[in-house]
């Protein structure tokens, strides 16, 4: 129990990071505020 505590967590933090990061890319394209207002419908 304590193990799959621990690796949710783990996966969790991960994609969290993951997604900042995907954000931080997609925002360094200078997006319209159209495409910016799409991505957070899906986030």
């Amino acid at each position: 129990p304590y193990t799959m505590k621990s690796d949710y967590q783990l996966a969790r933090f991960n994609n969290e990071y993951q997604d900042q990061l995907l954000e931080r890319q997609f925002l360094q394209l200078q997006p319209t505020d159209q495409q910016q207002e799409s991505i957070q419908i899906l986030l």
